[in-house]
Formats: structure tokens, C-alpha cells, sequence
């Protein structure tokens, strides 16, 4: 029920969230109207900034001399309409004054040329802008004052603006932007009219460049006292004479001229747009910066921020415990900064494009077969997507740090900051290579070859001897400190050289005091060669030890074992002869006497010749005919002898064995032995009535023979030790046998290459012998 509730309670949270997420999306749409009339305010026309009046400017110049030629018939060059000078022979001059002025030239002869040549190309730079910007994209006409005849590049009535004035306006002019310039005849600008998105400011910026001129600035007229100065004098020396000379130069304007530009609103449409150069899209988003566009969208992810945060505080919401949150700190950072940061110049120019009807044109371009009506839904559809993922992804953002609380600052950055980890683990091999070379440095191992380590530290001292070397004088107070650091190094290694002495020396002193368990953990420093070799040492006594210790206790149970053995017979076969020898005993009780002599009798050489072979085989002084033994067939042929034995024990024997042969090379009597000690141990031991299972197989290379029987008694010896001599599964000793059965298998096994197991699982009992197969 906790998980349900929880489960309900994540999506009622994650309802709230989405529905901020909409309403900040509709809230923020909804002031586009807004950001709209404030921009208004803040925008500045391009078509009223200095770039675009200056290029106007310059074209009065320009069209000053088109119609100055038209009506006097004459074609002038730039320098005879705007340029004048005279020179003039001086007598009484101060040359240092006129020097430190910078109006002093040395070659005063070439002057007035330099002059002209300087005039001549600014304004046929002029004219080509002109022609290329101006001419193309705006109606302008030049009237000239006296004749009143002009020039226009348009078939509209442009000129009836100057001949009403702001009453032309009534002849219903299709132009809704104009500048009209008059120039008096001493070349002032001393009327202008303007029409305009805000004809004040407009006209305000008009009179401004109108006043300070083009060609005086370009041409270093002007001084501090008279910034607007159309004349200088020049002072020299004339090679020609060598007499003093003043150059007196002056520029002229246009003469009682009216300058018309003016343009409709198609023309206004394409000059305020991005193609031409007067245009800066950067002014209209500045705008509508200005007008909170950009305050508004981060008081909107504020306002998101804060609802995440306090859904966070409710312990019942869990959604920013979810595996899709954890991604690591710099992608939330980044995450961040981009939707924060980078996309809120997008979203200005989302709402500047919205307003400005961009998103209408494209669907008129692309989406022509739809209605005019749909074209807002479309474009309302556009910014609500755009705003959904923008608000959407700074709430993820939000929410991938809602873990701080409960991991804390630290364990947050360990475990989600990739900078953190890389860091640390970059620390971490820094700190570890340290150690490293430390070690290579200050560790020898005296069990290798130190010509290495001889020469590495050689070539080290020399490198540092040869940097202080370098260092001039500088170098005494350097060798001093290295003198230091190098006694330091040097006192702090023999210390470890001591320190590792002496952990040798216990470690071989524990050895040699029988303490064969020593563990060597620590450190041997240069000694460390030497820990394998204790290791060694120690191992070897230790099998020593526990070999010794094992044939101590393997013969004492052979002679214990051996002593009850061999009693049990001889007291039998010594009773009974006593017994042969009492008077008045019956011929039927002489045979009985007589046949238990003979069993126990035989039994005693049956022991006897099994402690033989075993001893024989033990010693490896056994001879061994190998020959191709058909090792399914001699199992079957060993069964055969015991099957009555089996068919009078109550076993069920199954075979699993090859249908073909099997051929090993094995000793055929020694292998015939071992099978019939194998199947009389389980005659002994099995359980009444139990399946008994012998199976043969081939595996990687091997022959595998495995037996298995339940035991009729818990088996309370270890597997390996009933292999041993006198050791039986019976460890009462009742049963027949001399208890040598399984180790005399073992040992014919082996002497014939081959290995024998003992497995017990519980009552389970299970022989596997194993040979290699040709």
C-alpha cells in the first residue's frame, strides 16, 4: 500500500511540474504584446542612425556636381567644386611656431597637389558607395535653388516635396520616410524636413551630421577652437627659390541645393532588413532586451525553480531520486548554463521574430496550401514547444540536484561529478607514481643486477648538478639545499635499510625456532628477494614436519593394526590346537577343529601375502608387463568370478561402458587385482539390496572408471585414509579382509601410470580410476 501511495503521490508531483511548466509557457506568451511596445520605445531606427545619414550625406556631394553640371553644361571634377588654393610669397614668419603646429611643411611645392589627389579619391569612393547602396535602394532627387531644374532616379513625384514642402505630403506620396536637405548659397544646411518612424529624433540626427560635415575631418580640417573649419593655411620653404610660402586652402559645400531621399514602405521594408549594411539586427534585440524579454524568462525559471524545490522538500515526492536524474554535475551545469545563458538571446529573438511577423512569411513560403487564419495557431504552436523544452529542461536541471540534501555536498560531488572523480583518481596515480619512484629510487633489491639502479642514480645526480651548474652564483645556495635534501634522503634511507636488516633477521630467527606459521607481510626493502626464499625454506620444513609426523602415526596404527591383525588367527589357530589335544574328543569334532585351523590358517598367509605386495608396491619393487588389456572386457570377466558373491549379497549391478573395446596398456594380473579388490570391498560394505554402478567413458584424452555403491555403516573416515594400509570403512573391524584391499588398488594403479580417487557424499561411496588412453 506504501508503494501504491508513493507511486500515486510521484505523479501527482509530476502533474504539478508539468502544469508550472505550461502555465509559465502560456504566462510568458502572453507578454509578447507587452515586450512589443516597450521595445518600440527603446528601438532606435537604422534608418536614423549616423551610418545611414552620413551615406547621405556623402551622396549630396556626390549629386551636387551632377546637377551643377547639368545646369551650367560644364563637367567639373570633385576638386574644382569643393577644393580652393591659393600661395602666396611671406616675408616675416615664425617657422618654429608654424613647425610645432604641424602646418609647416619642408616641400611646400607639392602641396596643393597632394591635395587634390587626396580630395579626387575620397570622393570617387564616395560616389561608388553611392551609386552601389543609395542610388539602388532609395528615390532622391537634387533641385537645384536658382533654376529649378533637378535630377531624380524615380518615376514617382518625389520633387513635390519640395516644391509644397510638408504640404506635398498631400498629394498622396506613397513614401512614408523622406530627408530633405537645403544648402544656402554659402553652402549651410539651413532647412531640413524629415518624415519618419519618430521624426523628432529623426530630424535631431539629421541637423547633427549635417553640421559637422564629411570632407573636413577626412581631409584634418578643423581645430579645437573650430572643430567645423572649411579653411587652412599651409606655411614652407619652395625648392624652386627658397623663399617662404603659404598655401591658404579651403572647402567648399554645396550652394543653394535642396537634397531629397525618400522611401516607401516597400523600399523601407528591404533597406531596414539584414542584407543591407546600414542594418543591425543587434538594435532591435537590444530592444526588446531592454524591454525584459530576458528578465521576464528568468523570472520565470526563478518562479520553476522554486516550485521544484519546495516538491523536493516534501518527503513523498521521490522523482528526483529516479536513475533518469542522475546524470553527472557538469552536464547540469552545462545543462544550465545553456538553457540559462546561451538560450535567452534565443528566446529574445523567438519573441522579436514572433512579433515581427517572421514566422507568417515562412508559413507563406512553405505551408501555402494552408489558410491565413491558421498561420498564428502555427506560430503560437512554435513558441509553446520551444518554451515547454526550454522550462522543461531547466526543471530536469533542478531536479538532478535534489540528492544534495541527503548525500550532502561532499558525498554529491564525489559520486555525480566527473571532475571530482577524474580528479581524484588522477591524485591518486600522481600520489601512487610518487611512491613508485620514491621506491625505484631509494629501494635496491641486493638478489639483482644493480648496474641499473647504478647508473639511473649517476645520471640523476647529474642532471641536478649540471641545472645548479647553470645557475651561476645562484647555483652555491641551490647546492647547499640539494646538500640538505640529499643528507635527508640519504639518513632516512639507511634507516629503512636498518629497519628492513632487522625484520630479516626475526623472520629467520622465527624459522629457525620452529615457528613454521611466520607470515612475512612486511616490506624487506632491499632484502625482498630473500622473502621468497624463507618462504621456501619454510614451506619445506613444514612438509617435513607434517610428512615425519604422518609416518610416525601411519606406523603406529600399522603396528597396532598389524598386532590385531595377526593376533586374531594365531589365538584362533593356537585355541584350536589346544582343543585338538584334549582326550575324549569325537572324530566330527576334530574335523570341525581341524577346518577352522585351515581358514584361519589361510586367512593369516592371504594377510601376510597382501602386507607383502603392498610393502612391494610401496617401494616401486614391483615388475610391470604392459601389454593391450581390453579394459571393458577384463571388468566384465571380474564380475563374472564374483557374481554369485554379488547375486548372495542382494546387489543389483549396472553397467555403463562402451560397446567396442577399450584398450589401455595396463598389467592384465595387477589390473585383474585391482578389479577384484574393488568388487570384494563392495560385497563387504554396500547395502542389502542397493544398485551398484560401474561406468566406463572417454573424456579429454582420459579413461574414466568410476564405482559406486551406498555404504551399509556411516562412514566416518576421511576418503584419503581409506586408502591406507589396515584401514577400513568398518572401523569396528568385524567384517573379513585384511583391510588392505584399497590400498593395494591404489598402489597397482599408480605403478601402472594411472590415479585412483576416493569420493564419499554422505553414504555414498565412489571409486573413480583413471588412465590415459593412446
Amino acid at each position: 500500500m506504501l508503494d501504491i501511495k508513493l507511486k500515486n503521490s510521484n505523479k501527482f508531483k509530476l502533474f504539478i511540474l508539468i502544469m508550472a511548466i505550461v502555465l509559465s509557457c502560456a504566462g510568458y506568451m502572453a507578454l509578447y504584446p507587452t515586450f512589443e511596445n516597450k521595445a518600440d520605445k527603446y528601438y532606435k531606427d537604422s534608418l536614423s542612425n549616423d551610418a545611414f545619414l552620413e551615406s547621405l550625406q556623402r551622396g549630396n556631394y556626390v549629386l551636387y556636381k551632377e546637377i551643377s553640371e547639368k545646369v551650367d553644361g560644364i563637367n567639373y571634377s570633385y576638386v574644382d567644386l569643393y577644393l580652393d588654393t591659393e600661395e602666396e610669397w611671406v616675408m616675416d614668419i615664425n617657422m618654429d611656431a608654424f613647425y610645432e603646429s604641424g602646418n609647416l611643411y619642408e616641400d611646400i611645392d607639392g602641396l596643393s597637389e597632394e591635395m587634390r589627389n587626396q580630395m579626387t579619391s575620397t570622393l570617387n569612393t564616395w560616389e561608388n558607395g553611392f551609386r552601389n547602396d543609395i542610388a539602388q535602394n532609395v528615390d532622391y532627387c537634387v533641385i537645384d535653388e536658382e533654376s529649378g531644374q533637378f535630377i531624380k532616379n524615380t518615376g514617382r513625384k518625389i520633387e513635390a516635396l519640395w516644391k509644397k514642402g510638408m504640404e506635398g505630403e498631400k498629394e498622396e506620396l506613397p513614401y512614408v520616410y523622406y530627408v530633405m536637405v537645403t544648402y544656402n548659397g554659402i553652402g549651410n544646411s539651413d532647412r531640413v524636413a524629415v518624415k519618419g518612424k519618430n521624426s523628432d529624433d529623426l530630424l535631431k540626427n539629421v541637423q547633427a551630421v549635417m553640421r559637422n560635415g564629411q570632407l573636413e575631418p577626412v581631409l584634418g580640417y578643423g581645430n579645437e577652437v573650430n572643430p567645423y573649419a572649411r579653411e587652412k593655411e599651409y606655411y614652407g620653404v619652395s625648392n624652386l627659390n627658397g623663399k617662404a610660402v603659404k598655401v591658404s586652402c579651403s572647402i567648399k559645400a554645396p550652394k543653394n541645393t535642396t537634397f531629397i531621399y525618400a522611401l516607401t514602405q516597400e523600399q523601407k521594408s528591404v533597406l531596414a532588413g539584414g542584407e543591407n549594411p546600414f542594418y543591425s539586427s543587434w538594435d532591435e534585440w537590444y530592444s526588446y532586451f531592454r524591454a525584459g524579454a530576458g528578465d521576464f524568462y528568468w523570472m520565470m525559471l526563478g518562479i520553476l525553480t522554486v516550485v521544484s524545490v519546495l516538491l523536493m522538500l516534501d518527503k513523498r515526492h521521490t522523482i528526483h531520486y529516479g536513475k533518469i536524474v542522475r546524470i553527472p554535475l557538469e552536464a547540469t551545469i552545462f545543462l544550465a548554463v545553456i538553457i540559462g545563458g546561451a538560450f535567452e538571446q534565443t528566446v529574445i529573438e523567438l519573441v522579436l521574430r514572433t512579433n515581427k511577423g517572421y514566422f507568417d512569411a515562412v508559413w507563406n513560403n512553405y505551408l501555402f496550401f494552408l489558410s491565413v487564419e491558421s498561420f498564428p495557431f502555427l506560430t503560437g504552436a512554435v513558441n509553446f514547444i520551444c518554451l515547454f523544452l526550454l522550462f522543461g529542461g531547466w526543471v530536469y536541471a533542478v531536479n538532478t540536484l535534489g540528492e544534495i540534501p541527503s548525500m550532502g555536498i561532499k558525498g554529491y560531488l564525489k559520486e555525480r561529478s566527473l571532475c571530482v572523480r577524474i580528479g581524484d583518481r588522477f591524485c591518486r596515480k600522481a600520489r601512487k607514481l610518487w611512491r613508485g619512484f620514491k621506491d625505484e629510487l631509494l629501494h635496491v633489491d641486493l638478489g639483482e643486477d644493480i648496474k641499473y639502479t647504478l647508473h639511473k642514480t649517476v645520471l640523476i645526480n647529474f642532471i641536478i648538478l649540471g641545472i645548479i651548474c647553470s645557475a651561476w652564483f645562484f647555483g652555491w645556495f641551490i647546492l647547499v639545499i640539494y646538500s640538505v635534501a640529499l643528507y635527508v634522503l640519504l639518513k632516512k634511507y639507511i634507516r629503512k635499510l636498518q629497519e628492513q636488516y632487522k625484520k630479516l633477521l626475526n623472520a629467520t630467527g622465527a624459522i629457525a625456532e620452529g615457528n613454521l606459521n611466520t607470515t612475512f607481510d612486511e616490506d624487506f626493502g632491499v632484502f625482498e628477494s630473500y622473502k621468497e626464499a624463507l618462504y621456501k625454506i619454510q614451506e619445506g620444513f613444514r612438509k617435513a614436519v607434517d610428512e615425519e609426523v604422518k609416518s610416525q602415526r601411519m606406523k603406529a596404527e600399522l603396528i597396532t593394526n598389524v598386532s590385531h591383525d595377526l593376533k586374531t588367527p594365531l589365538t584362533a589357530i593356537t585355541t584350536y590346537i589346544d582343543l585338538l589335544k584334549e582326550d575324549g574328543i569325537t572324530e566330527e569334532q576334530r574335523k570341525e577343529y581341524i577346518g577352522v585351523l585351515e581358514k584361519k590358517s589361510l586367512r593369516l598367509k592371504r594377510l601376510i601375502e597382501d602386507l607383502f605386495e603392498v610393502s612391494k608396491a610401496n617401494s616401486r619393487n614391483v615388475t610391470v608387463n604392459l601389454v593391450d588389456v581390453d579394459i571393458v572386457n577384463l571388468i566384465r570377466q571380474v564380475y563374472l568370478e564374483y557374481e554369485e558373491k554379488v547375486e548372495e549379497a542382494n546387489l543389483i549391478v549396472r553397467f555403463r561402458m562402451p560397446e567396442g573395446k577399450v584398450i589401455l596398456k595396463l598389467d592384465s594380473e595387477k589390473t585383474y587385482r585391482i578389479f577384484e579388490n574393488l568388487y570384494s570391498n563392495i560385497i563387504k560394505y554396500a547395502m542389502i539390496g542397493t544398485r551398484v554402478y560401474v561406468d566406463v567413458e572417454k573424456r579429454d584424452g582420459m579413461v574414466i572408471i568410476s564405482l559406486r555403491n551406498m555404504s551399509a555403516v556411516e562412514l566416518q573416515v576421511i576418503p584419503e585414509e581409506l586408502t591406507e594400509r589396515f584401514v577400513r570403512g568398518d572401523s569396528s573391524r568385524n567384517t573379513e579382509g585384511s583391510g588392505l584391499g584399497l590400498a593395494i588398488a591404489k598402489s597397482f594403479t599408480e605403478i601402472q601410470g594411472g590415479k585412483m580417487e576416493v569420493v564419499v557424499d554422505g553414504d555414498l561411496f565412489k571409486i573413480v580410476l583413471s588412465w590415459k588412453c593412446e
